[in-house]
């Protein structure tokens, strides 16, 4: 399953320029990107600095965006997701899904909870789990990122692989949201969030070699994340044909989650490159270098096989 993954905010909001959104709708994502930074204490990463060629005429800000060179998604870090809309809307959502019937801060932190698990939902189920049903329906989205990281298992210990697109182009990513509204009990003030969970399909062969865990392949088979070429997000994210609270037609609703579940089928492996990395966690003999560039550097294991991924 994907846990860690790797995405340039700064990236994200060019990315939101060029498919259309407006000068307020990026001065609303910039808003709320504070408002997540700020409740996660990362807004002193934030910097702030006189655009070149100012000439003292103007009062806007260059702002510099703390950025995501590795992230592990149980930290919850905000993203820019799209939804649907002409252009295409965005929000600032945060990786990891919270079900509906969570009304609390303290329900949605706590780490015994099974539902803050929810980084990944599988594709083939996201309209029939009670958590997904409504956001599969009506809360469809996709986030960009630049890479994500999975974990290999070799006689007996992990080695962390580098997953991106060739041409080191976004990776498309199908996804899930909803909107909470969470009670914090010590002051009483009314929360309100996005949540996402990425989606997961089959793994296709290379993904397969990779990301072989036995507890989770023997669990679910092998996984990968969906990931969508750009002509097909107008598809995935086309709204519902049965408005909430109206009666279906099962033929129709059938029919179209058949559709969205079409498009979430393995990558083209020939599109994709990896390559290893650093550990990702603190380990021993090998420190974490931590929320840095050089972490998604090609690094050579001496004792992996490489031969197996030829």
């Amino acid at each position: 399953m994907c846990y860690d993954a790797a995405y340039l905010i700064s990236r994200q909001l060019r990315t939101a320029k060029h498919l259309g959104a407006s000068k307020d709708d990026i001065a609303e994502l910039e808003k709320q990107l504070k408002l997540v930074f700020k409740e996660k204490g990362l807004d002193e990463n934030i910097q702030y600095k006189e655009p070149e060629h100012n000439n003292g005429n103007s009062k806007e800000e260059e702002i510099h965006w703390p950025e995501f060179y590795h992230v592990n998604g149980f930290s919850h870090p905000p993203t820019i997701i799209y939804t649907w809309g002409q252009p295409f809307k965005t929000k600032v959502a945060e990786w990891g899904f919270i079900p509906f019937w969570v009304k609390t801060v303290s329900e949605a932190t706590d780490p015994r909870k099974p539902y803050n698990n929810n980084l990944n939902a599988q594709a083939s189920t996201i309209f029939e789990k009670k958590g997904f049903a409504s956001a599969a329906k009506y809360g469809r989205c996709v986030v960009l990122l630049d890479a994500y990281y999975e974990h290999h298992n070799y006689k007996s210990k992990t080695y962390p692989f580098r997953i991106y697109k060739k041409g080191n182009e976004p990776l498309y990513v199908a996804g899930i949201y909803t909107k909470n509204t969470l009670i914090d009990e010590d002051t009483g003030e009314e929360i309100v969030k996005n949540t996402i969970a990425v989606l997961t399909c089959n793994a296709n062969p290379m993904l397969a070699k990779i990301h072989n865990n036995p507890a989770m392949v023997k669990r679910t088979g092998h996984r990968m994340l969906v990931i969508l070429e750009g002509e097909q997000i107008g598809d995935y994210l086309r709204p519902y044909p049965i408005a909430k609270g109206q009666e279906a037609d099962p033929t129709e609703e059938k029919l179209f989650q058949e559709e969205i579940l079409r498009l979430c089928q393995p990558y083209d492996q020939t599109k994709l490159a990896f390559h290893t990395v650093r550990n990702l966690r603190q380990r021993k003999g090998m420190d974490y270098i931590g929320n840095v560039p050089e972490i998604g550097k090609e690094y050579v294991w001496e004792a992996l096989d490489y031969s197996q991924f030829n």
